[in-house]
């Protein structure tokens, strides 16, 4: 498919219809893909792959013109890109849905029926985009680790929206229970407003509950600096931590990070403070995960770094498991 963008690819120029469904469209399994016939195509192979991930997660070749896909031919539910290729006799990929020089891929989710037993809360979690942390846009382009988050949280039967066009005022936070500032990996990010920090010390004295995600130090980004404004009304620092790749995480809530003993970490800020429960901290003594009372609400600071960042949450091997199901155990802990 040619996608008009003056670049040069091997990229075939015939179109082809798009499969169903549509983009971020949710299915349950099973589910069956059809798409129209094709001029001189001889088979059609169907390639899945999970968001951000590397390899294929299915492949599936026929000369039919639809394919149904069952409950296990995905190992986890979840959000995936497809793409279709299009053969000749001769094996030659003659046309595909997947464009050139960039073009997104469609995407969809997937719900499995095991997936009712979910516990389900029906408090309302606000993930701020609002401040150039990146965001979830259509069309197969995700970032980092608020992807990830979104799409664990809504998995696991929590309520959640994002906010990447309207700043922080008190009309929007009286909308959720829960706010979750999540900041991305690098580049800068657009500063809180006076108002803003004003409307998130108001809603949480008033009930609500905060969660600060920092990065940390590295990644061309100071983020400690970036969450300072907003977390002195609590009585709480972020510092960047030197030498930060040598640290471990522990001491861990047993709650939060059950049968996890440690985690490495990268690039974690130092949290500083008086009147905090510590949930987690770094072996070599510094504060990395605390809850803290505010009025009636709460407020809890993560500066565990890439423990919960998508390059170590977005994969399928141990260490990303325990880095996932620490973050929705600490998101039950929150609701």
């Amino acid at each position: 498919m040619n996608s008009g963008c003056g670049c040069s690819d091997n990229t075939p120029t015939k179109e082809i219809v798009r499969l169903s469904p549509n983009n971020e469209e949710h299915i349950s399994l099973p589910h069956v893909f059809q798409w129209e016939p094709f001029d001189e195509a001889y088979a059609y192979v169907l390639l899945i792959d999970e968001i951000r991930g590397k390899d294929a997660v299915y492949i599936k070749e026929t000369k039919e013109t639809q394919i149904q896909l069952e409950e296990t031919d995905l190992d986890v539910n979840g959000n995936y890109l497809w793409h279709l290729e299009v053969l000749n006799n001769t094996g030659q990929t003659i046309a595909t849905t997947k464009g050139g020089c960039g073009t997104p891929i469609s995407t969809f989710a997937v719900k499995s029926t095991e997936t009712e037993d979910l516990p389900v809360t029906d408090r309302r979690t606000l993930l701020d985009f609002s401040h150039n942390e990146s965001d979830i846009r259509g069309l197969g382009v995700y970032n980092f680790s608020q992807y990830t988050a979104y799409t664990l949280l809504q998995k696991n039967g929590f309520e959640v929206g994002t906010n990447a066009d309207k700043k922080l005022w008190k009309d929007l936070l009286s909308g959720y229970d829960v706010l979750i500032l999540h900041s991305k990996y690098a580049g800068p990010i657009d500063p809180f407003v006076p108002s803003e920090i004003e409307a998130i010390s108001e809603y949480v004295a008033n009930g609500g509950t905060l969660f600060v995600l920092c990065w940390g130090s590295g990644g061309g980004a100071d983020h400690p600096d970036f969450y300072n404004p907003v977390l002195k009304d609590f009585g709480i620092e972020l510092k960047p931590i030197p030498d930060p790749k040598f640290r471990k995480a522990e001491n861990l809530s047993a709650e939060i990070f059950q049968d996890v003993d440690e985690i490495a970490l990268q690039c974690p800020a130092e949290i500083v403070g008086k009147t905090y429960d510590v949930l987690g901290s770094a072996a070599t003594g510094e504060h990395l995960l605390v809850k803290q009372g505010y009025g009636r609400g709460s407020v809890f600071v993560s500066g565990m770094g890439m423990a919960f960042m998508d390059s170590y949450m977005g994969r399928k091997d141990e260490r990303a498991i325990n880095n996932q199901q620490a973050f929705v155990n600490l998101m039950r802990s929150i609701c």
